[in-house]
């Protein structure tokens, strides 16, 4: 899937697109086993989930998803951009993951806290609605550059077409995912932000890799 093995000149617009794809890879991934655990829940207990114990080794699978996605997403990314991957690359991801999952667990927390401030008790049989309005907000707006990015050069030099292409194709499975868990209610609902829980931890991930590549040349 990589395009060219020379790492290219870094700039905010390049390294905004690599947290970009790092942060799709990470929540399809993530989504992908969601996926697979349901699916393989349903085929097993005959289509009655409320009367049915799911085997250990079936936690086991959706357990998996989050450090699956947590690693794969900034390391497929990495290479997507054709770069190569070096041991110290990978220390940086464990450190910037870890800077990254403290950060989202801040500003979520605040969040948290503002939308329960306004919503009340209410917060409790509603859900924290307003939280997932910002937090899906934010996602949009980060992704609105990385995703025009990808249509102009799709429609028009087609200098990066596999790794702009799954780009969009991410972004339009993601969002039929999310906005079906909004119509199926209850804590599917909140798909979206599970979602966020390894996706964000990624960007911090590799954001570090090319931060440290790029200060820290061989």
């Amino acid at each position: 899937m990589t395009e060219t093995l020379q790492r290219p000149v870094v700039t905010g617009r390049e390294r905004l697109n690599l947290a970009a794809d790092a942060f799709l890879y990470a929540a399809m991934v993530f989504l992908a086993a969601v996926g697979v655990q349901e699916g393989l829940a349903l085929l097993f207990s005959g289509g009655d989930l409320a009367g049915w114990t799911p085997p250990v080794w079936l936690e086991v699978v959706g357990a998996l998803g989050m450090p699956l996605a947590l690693i794969g997403g900034p390391l497929l990314a990495w290479r997507v951009h054709g770069w190569h991957l070096r041991w110290r690359d990978l220390v940086a991801a464990v450190v910037g993951a870890l800077l990254g999952s403290t950060v989202f667990g801040v500003v979520m927390l605040l969040i948290v806290s503002m939308t329960r401030l306004v919503q009340g008790p209410a917060m409790d049989e509603q859900g924290p609605w307003l939280a997932g309005a910002v937090a899906a907000l934010a996602v949009v707006a980060a992704l609105a550059k990385p995703v025009a990015a990808a249509v102009r050069d799709l429609t028009g030099a087609k200098e990066h077409p596999r790794r702009h292409g799954l780009r969009l194709a991410i972004v339009g499975v993601g969002l039929v995912a999310v906005i079906a868990s909004v119509f199926v209610g209850g804590e599917t609902a909140e798909l979206g932000v599970f979602l966020l829980l390894p996706a964000v931890p990624a960007v911090g991930a590799v954001v570090a890799m090319d931060w440290w590549r790029e200060n820290h040349p061989a």
